[in-house]
């Protein structure tokens, strides 16, 4: 059963669908869809890198790291954001890639699109990370540029290397490239992502939930 806010989320997208604003439903949610989703699974995806550290190192690093979380918990960002830069500058490999993308997604937060954009691409351009934590950074790095209003050719792009059938984060690059050719005014590629993202049984349900909503919009 749904929670009551996801009730709230997807009785919104109803009536917006119902309305045919395609453009508005994506300004609504599109942080929420995209952004809110990768910062999930990058915390997700973090605690791989550490898993791995000595156990005591492990501990005392993971105490800074939780204060750092428990100051933007409790909405003290500024304070966190710095806590972590600070804790990225003598942390481990992977305590510094978490707190990496933990700093970038509290820019984002803020509004520091620039600021976020500038950390997912120090990511993206660490050598010493595995490829799959650098096309994670790619990805984020890619929704904020898109809320940015960069170049959509551009982002796409970007975006295509993730979309290969082998890539763990294919489904959420092509969700974002079908949103990049609706704004571009391909609507058939869009529809084309659109329906075959929700067709995959491989995609997550979110996802799948998330394209058929899209198509429908687009086809009306």
């Amino acid at each position: 059963m749904a929670e009551p806010i996801e009730e709230g989320i997807l009785r919104e997208i109803d009536e917006e669908l119902r309305q045919d604003q395609f453009a508005l439903l994506w300004k609504k949610y599109g942080k929420f869809f995209l952004g809110v989703a990768a910062i999930i699974i990058a915390t997700v995806a973090g605690y791989k890198g550490w898993e791995s550290y000595d156990i005591s190192s492990r501990g005392q690093q993971g105490e800074r790291f939780a204060t750092s979380l428990r100051l933007a918990q409790e909405g003290n960002e500024q304070e966190a954001l710095d806590a972590l830069k600070a804790f990225s500058a003598e942390a481990g490999t992977g305590y510094q890639m978490l707190s990496g993308f933990k700093a970038a997604a509290l820019m984002a937060d803020q509004g520091d699109a620039a600021g976020a954009t500038a950390a997912y691409d120090k990511l993206v351009d660490d050598n010493s990370l595995q490829s799959v934590y650098r096309d994670l950074a790619v990805l984020l790095g890619a929704v904020q540029r898109l809320n940015a209003g960069e170049d959509t050719v551009a982002l796409t792009t970007r975006l295509a290397p993730l979309s290969a059938d082998d890539n763990p984060w294919r489904h959420s690059a092509r969700e974002l490239m079908a949103v990049l050719a609706d704004q571009s005014g391909d609507k058939t590629k869009a529809r084309e992502l659109f329906k075959a993202l929700s067709e995959d049984q491989a995609a997550p349900q979110g996802i799948r939930q998330r394209a058929g909503e899209m198509l429908a919009a687009l086809s009306q």
